[in-house]
């Protein structure tokens, strides 16, 4: 498996602050998918969970939420 510029160990990391926010929204009853968005220096710039169920939208998904979070 090819990882990104950043390595393995980071990319592991960063999808499993994707998964907290995905556990953030199991535990609101909500679809689990969580997301990240990561800048070019290896910083996460914005993070979200959906949030569909509760909002009744499908602009409450966690990648919609993390782009308005950039």
């Amino acid at each position: 498996m090819k990882s990104s510029i950043f390595g393995m160990k980071r990319d592991v990391w960063f999808m499993q602050q994707a998964l907290k926010e995905a556990r953030k929204a199991y535990v609101k009853d909500e679809v689990p998918i969580g997301a990240v968005v990561v800048n070019a220096e290896g910083a996460i710039i914005a993070r979200a969970h959906n949030y569909v169920e509760k909002k009744h939208t499908q602009f409450a998904h966690a990648e919609i939420g993390t782009i308005g979070g950039c």
